[in-house]
């Protein structure tokens, strides 16, 4: 009697040791797909890097002070610089819906600190607006919230972009006031 509960034991000692490899292949599969999605999207997002060309500051700048002007070449080139933003955004959302980061909500930081920075400008406004009406890739939940990030901060470029010259400007006027 004291044998055959010695093999029950065992028995089903075996078979809880067979569904927990179950389980760490499942979760060796899920792992492995994310980790191929997301080096997927690492080889596209490289690939529109390349697109920057020489001067990409200069194209930049060009489409937040005179976004009408912009050649074909100098769209494609910030084409491919917000592409890239939306990307990675779209990436740490993933990897945050997956469990991988241990806060769920940094894909939602990055985008509400990012989003007025990179589309708080006309061209780039125009840009999301195109982008968000066409694409298939980004969930909604990503698209909503920059949609709202923006609603809230339409023109958050150049004013974080003149931060820095505000603060000497101020820094200025403070020294020369008695």
């Amino acid at each position: 009697m004291n044998r055959d509960w010695m093999q029950i034991v065992s028995n089903v000692g075996l078979i809880a040791g067979l569904i927990l490899v179950g389980l760490q292949l499942k979760q060796n599969s899920d792992l492995l797909e994310i980790q191929l999605l997301y080096e997927e999207s690492g080889r596209f997002v490289t690939s529109e890097q390349a697109m920057y060309g020489e001067e990409p500051a200069r194209v930049w700048a060009k489409s937040i002070d005179s976004p009408r002007d912009l050649t074909l070449e100098e769209i494609r080139i910030v084409d491919a610089y917000l592409y890239t933003m939306v990307e990675h955004w779209r990436a740490t959302r993933m990897l945050a819906s997956e469990g991988l980061l241990s806060d769920e909500s940094e894909w939602q930081f990055r985008i509400r600190y990012e989003a007025p920075y990179f589309l708080g400008n006309e061209y780039g406004r125009a840009w999301w607006n195109a982008y968000r009406g066409g694409n298939q890739m980004s969930p909604p939940d990503l698209i909503a919230l920059v949609d709202e990030v923006l609603a809230n901060d339409p023109d958050g470029t150049r004013r974080y972009i003149m931060q820095p010259l505000n603060a000497l400007q101020a820094t200025r006027l403070s020294e020369t006031t008695p």
